[in-house]
């Protein structure tokens, strides 16, 4: 099956890999501010916004939902923006498909394990799509599980009520919880992305230490680190004109 996704603008291919819980449409602020320069594939990985739902859900099966988009789509050459998950993504398809790859920038996340607790994420979650019956409710809910208000609110972007007016989401929760564990891993291989790789971070973000260098050097033994003041985890919302000059500086 092919993903589903957003195509906009007109130039060189840019694809967006959108995070854990996320969509495509997410990124459609950044990628209107590039549409002149760049034909931009929002994506919806497996699982999440318009594209198909699936039991399976670890980083050889979305890297290779990539390349069969790629490949569907005819496109020859092509960079990628991943962040979060999709970063995750964008860095085992490079390591796996690395031809016609030209550049590679990964937003917050570093190639490594991590070690979070989503239990509170999904419980809440769950009780959301028990218990809620407005958008109010399911703020409500939420917030007794979770006590930041941006990862509310970030969440409830793929929230709505199915045609029975029950409460539903656009991400495949039940296969997400399953596989949360594959989805905090890395693949493991010997493989080595050579090309110049990008790794934008934000100061105000844990998400990649100092000592994350050496996963990084590893597999990635060309890259860069740009680290952005006052920003989070989601560089591209907390400082989103530095962001883009950023980007507008490697992609030229």
């Amino acid at each position: 099956m092919i993903l589903s996704s957003i195509v906009i603008g007109k130039g060189p291919v840019l694809i967006i890999l959108h995070g854990l819980f996320g969509e495509g449409r997410n990124w459609m602020g950044i990628a209107k501010e590039l549409q002149s320069n760049f034909e931009i594939h929002l994506i919806d990985q497996r699982n999440h916004g318009n594209s198909f739902h699936d039991p399976k859900h670890h980083y050889l099966i979305l890297a290779d939902d990539l390349n069969n988009y790629i490949e569907h789509k005819n496109i020859k050459k092509f960079s990628i923006i991943g962040h979060s998950m999709g970063g995750k993504v964008a860095m085992s398809f490079s390591l796996l498909y690395p031809t016609n790859l030209d550049k590679l920038i990964i937003v917050d996340i570093a190639p490594k394990s991590y070690r979070d607790n989503y239990a509170k994420i999904f419980l809440g979650l769950r009780e959301v799509l028990l218990k809620s019956t407005s958008r109010k409710d399911a703020v409500l809910l939420l917030n007794n599980h979770i006590d930041d208000i941006v990862i509310t609110n970030f969440l409830l972007k793929g929230f709505f009520f199915d045609q029975n007016n029950g409460p539903s989401f656009k991400f495949n929760i039940n296969s997400l919880e399953l596989n949360i564990g594959r989805m905090l891993s890395f693949l493991v291989t010997n493989n080595t992305f050579n090309n110049l790789v990008y790794f934008i971070l934000g100061s105000e973000s844990d998400y990649v230490k100092n000592t994350d260098t050496r996963y990084i050097s590893k597999l990635f033994p060309c890259h860069e680190i740009i680290q952005i003041s006052n920003a989070g985890h989601w560089v591209h919302f907390d400082q989103k004109e530095y962001f883009l000059s950023t980007i507008n500086k490697i992609l030229k």
